[in-house]
């Protein structure tokens, strides 16, 4: 069995948790393939997860480089494919009150996570 999971084809979903993330996670996961999920939230269809935490960039970034340091196992794992899929929308529009603090929860959706 050990063999057998070496041999599997291994992805990682940058947003896979999201609607576009989690259809990726689905559709890989009917190919065989084992796949992490990096997301604010877990999807429990993953193999892996790792929950994106922290409220700096710096912080979410030292966090997923550890996180998914840990599933490499001293670079013997590789992975086959890294997809990004990440975002969010705020909703709303430019002439809103709320238009510079949905600018901001995009630009921490979107960018941060990714």
């Amino acid at each position: 069995e050990y063999k057998s999971y070496l041999s599997m084809k291994r992805v990682i979903v940058y947003g896979g948790k999201g609607a576009l993330g989690s259809a990726l996670v689905h559709h890989f996961k009917t190919k065989k393939f084992w796949v992490c999920s990096v997301d604010l939230s877990e999807n429990t269809s993953a193999d892996a997860n790792v929950v994106v935490k922290g409220s700096t960039l710096v912080e979410q970034a030292d966090l997923v480089k550890s996180e998914v340091g840990k599933l490499v196992k001293d670079g013997a794992t590789k992975f086959d494919g890294i997809f990004c899929v990440a975002g969010g929308w705020a909703g709303g529009n430019a002439s809103s009150d709320e238009f510079v603090k949905n600018t901001d929860l995009m630009g921490k959706q979107s960018v941060w996570t990714s």
